[in-house]
């Protein structure tokens, strides 16, 4: 089960392998590829997001192989990764500032962290942003049709 002290870094090995598989040019050699981040959160996906931007654009001079990128790092991550945020995290805040082509339903019950209204919490999340009925379609079935080509 996961601990509030693992929480924090839970997502450390997911995010150091992304990094790895859209600045080494995997994602763009292989552009049907897809990945999930299943049981990790998905908090920490905005920043990564952006720290990757910030890379490509910062060494791009002294790295060739980011040269060779047709896309911004950011848009491999939106186009062949899906993230699963844990149910206490604001999932529509994140849709918000990052995508709504990110983040997929999963829960964890009844493993604690799972809850017991895993659904009610993303809804209430939903509904105190005003979210459409196309984003939560997405969220709850779209996106995994997406990663798994259903």
């Amino acid at each position: 089960n996961l601990r509030a002290k693992d929480l924090p870094s839970v997502h450390h090995a997911a995010e150091t392998c992304l990094t790895a598989l859209v600045l080494d040019g995997v994602f763009e050699r292989f552009g049907d590829l897809r990945c999930g981040i299943i049981e990790m959160g998905a908090s920490w996906v905005p920043s990564l997001l952006a720290r990757l931007d910030y890379a490509a654009k910062s060494f791009r001079r002294t790295e060739p192989m980011l040269g060779e990128l047709s896309l911004k790092p950011s848009d491999y991550i939106r186009r062949q990764v899906r993230v699963t945020p844990f149910p206490g995290e604001d999932v529509a805040a994140l849709v918000a500032i990052s995508g709504p082509e990110l983040y997929l339903f999963s829960s964890d019950y009844p493993h604690p962290e799972g809850t017991k209204d895993p659904i009610g919490r993303f809804e209430h999340s939903f509904d105190a942003h005003g979210t459409d009925e196309a984003t939560r379609r997405l969220f709850y079935e779209e996106n995994f049709r997406t990663l798994v080509r259903t």
